[in-house]
């Protein structure tokens, strides 16, 4: 499959290995689904009915949620969840099922380029088929339950992805489904990690919620203001429309047994590494344990993506494995492939 390339060196799959408790559930919760993703629909925007919502939710790739009165339905593909692991739609409620203690989730980047009107380069040639068949294979690789969730308005998700990226609204939703998922599957704690603009509201949950045991923070704008500055795209003082996670940091609850990683490179011309240093700086000087990452890995023009290198973070994170273990794992990657999503 070209959705994920192999990332891991053969010492980081012995590792896995001892980190495996046993073999778990055989299939992936969610259902796939034929039908390809719609680019020119994430450039409109997404509309996803109650009713129709309420199918995908029977089939475990969608979520409803309400934020100030509204629904909205969001799209998320799962590996490792026994059908019969909680309040699964499919399975039907499971007042006897035993708690689920982690899973790894991802929020993905921006899938628009900045004039907001062209999504073929992440968002055409696959669909869900492909997305739950890429978290079936995280799932077995890293012994933990795998999940996607598609930001709004992309990876199938309602709403419009051009207006709503950054913004207060799009925390809140986001929020709002790990809320319900966390119910849906008896969840205990999340291994949140996110690329770009999917690392910036990864930070910005970190200000939200208590039960992130693990958040990996791949060339994210965690520190929104001084990305934009830093880019040249503001004026000091100016006011923002999007949500900031630096502003939040004083909100981060404090958990000693919670792992922060922000990981960069160096070289990155799109998201500054500086503004990078600056999140990790204000987590550490507020005594969360953070651990910056810098990666001279991205292989893009911008120097910007290492999904790969973030998506096995929270993997590893998740499993248990030791900040050493992950740090040498990332450091001792081959070079990563073009992969589909983000």
């Amino acid at each position: 499959m070209n959705a994920k390339s192999d990332g891991l060196t053969g010492v980081a799959a012995t590792i896995l290995l001892a980190l495996w408790v046993g073999p778990g559930p055989a299939m992936a919760q969610s259902v796939p689904e034929a039908a390809p993703f719609d680019p020119v629909a994430v450039v409109n925007g997404i509309e996803i009915g109650r009713s129709e919502c309420a199918a995908l939710e029977r089939r475990d790739t969608a979520i409803w949620v309400e934020v100030d009165g509204q629904g909205w339905c969001l799209r998320y593909y799962a590996g490792g969840l026994s059908p019969a692991a909680g309040l699964s739609p499919a399975a039907g409620i499971q007042p006897g099922a035993t708690p689920v203690p982690v899973v790894a989730i991802w929020l993905n980047g921006d899938v628009l380029g900045p004039k907001g009107n062209d999504a073929s380069k992440r968002q055409s040639g696959f669909g869900p088929t492909e997305m739950v068949a890429l978290e079936r294979e995280l799932a077995a690789r890293f012994g933990v339950p795998s999940i996607y969730l598609g930001r709004p308005g992309t990876y199938g998700s309602a709403g419009k992805h051009f207006t709503l990226r950054g913004r207060p609204l799009e925390a809140r939703l986001v929020d709002a489904a790990l809320d319900g998922l966390k119910a849906r599957y008896r969840i205990e704690s999340w291994a949140l990690g996110g690329h770009s603009g999917g690392g910036t509201l990864v930070a910005e949950m970190l200000a939200r919620r208590a039960d992130v045991r693990c958040a990996v923070i791949s060339s994210g704008a965690s520190a929104y203001r001084a990305y934009l500055e830093a880019r040249g795209l503001i004026k000091p003082g100016e006011t923002l429309t999007r949500f900031d996670p630096y502003q939040s940091l004083d909100r981060v609850p404090a958990d000693p047994k919670r792992r922060i990683f922000v990981i960069g490179d160096p070289r990155e011309t799109n998201v500054p590494f500086v503004a990078q240093r600056r999140y990790f700086e204000g987590l550490t000087s507020r005594g969360h344990a953070a651990w910056l990452v810098p990666l001279e890995r991205a292989t893009d023009a911008r120097h910007h993506d290492l999904v790969d290198f973030g998506e096995t973070a929270n993997g590893l994170c998740a499993a248990g494995a030791s900040t050493e273990t992950i740090i040498g794992t990332l450091n001792g990657m081959p070079e990563q492939g073009p992969r589909l999503t983000n």
